[in-house]
């Protein structure tokens, strides 16, 4: 197989060997891919930028059976304001860490792709009234892309639409109190917590940007959807729990 070119978020690195990487991309065309970089951790190497974490690169490569070999790689964008904000670089750190445990290798996903790069601009540029109503809402796309869009319109138990009192993991969505299982994880939810879901699910990320809502109303939507994701992929993220404990705040 010849050369592949293509745009690609570097997601993850890891060093390998005296002066190279392993990167993780997450790629237009050919979807999570694994490459090693060579040289790039010298401080001279043309490509030092265009392999960091969060940079958004056009990459030529040659394919392997296990690690591509990048010959190329070009910045498009940095994103380098993350880097300067330890509650924004962990924010998109952890939307990061979602496309690595979401997807397997070689599996793409265009949209998805796009999304994060908005979404990453957002939190960069602050170009959000709320960065945290940011990282909800590609929970809850990225979710519903895998295949687990969760139910918040009547039960999952006896599809009735009042008292939808609590989040059951396992049952994907919204239950009554009649429902309720007493071996199934649930959270208490409120009204306005239920209101705030169905925004996820119905509003695109340019207009829920400039909503103006609680911290404390959207740390409870993400720490429901990083459990439902988490139940869901069979994987929970380490990055979202340092956020949590840079946060000191209790899961």
């Amino acid at each position: 197989m010849g050369l592949i070119e293509t745009n690609g978020i570097i997601i993850k690195e890891m060093p390998y060997r005296d002066q190279d990487k392993i990167l993780t991309v997450f790629t237009e065309k050919e979807g999570k891919v694994q490459c090693i970089a060579r040289g790039v951790r010298r401080p001279k190497s043309p490509l030092l930028a265009s392999t960091q974490v969060f940079a958004y690169s056009e990459l030529v490569y040659y394919p392997g059976k296990t690690f591509g070999n990048i010959q190329q790689a070009h910045l498009i964008e940095s994103f380098y304001a993350l880097r300067n904000d330890l509650n924004k670089m962990a924010l998109g750190s952890y939307l990061l860490d979602l496309i690595s445990n979401s997807f397997e290798v070689y599996q793409e996903s265009p949209e998805i792709l796009k999304l994060l790069l908005h979404c990453l601009f957002y939190l960069s540029e602050n170009k959000a009234k709320n960065d945290l109503v940011i990282v909800a809402a590609f929970q809850m796309k990225l979710v519903s892309f895998l295949g687990y869009r969760p139910g918040l319109t009547a039960c999952m138990g006896c599809r009735k639409e009042t008292d939808l009192s609590y989040f059951d993991i396992e049952g994907s969505g919204l239950i009554c109190g009649n429902c309720r299982e007493a071996d199934h994880y649930t959270y208490r939810i409120e009204p306005e917590l239920t209101g705030f879901l169905k925004d996820l699910l119905a509003y695109p990320v340019k207009q829920l940007k400039n909503m103006e809502i609680a911290d404390e109303l959207v740390i409870k939507a993400m720490d429901i959807l990083e459990h439902y994701i988490s139940h869901c992929i069979g994987k929970a993220s380490k990055a979202y729990s340092f956020y949590k404990d840079m946060k000191n705040l209790t899961l």
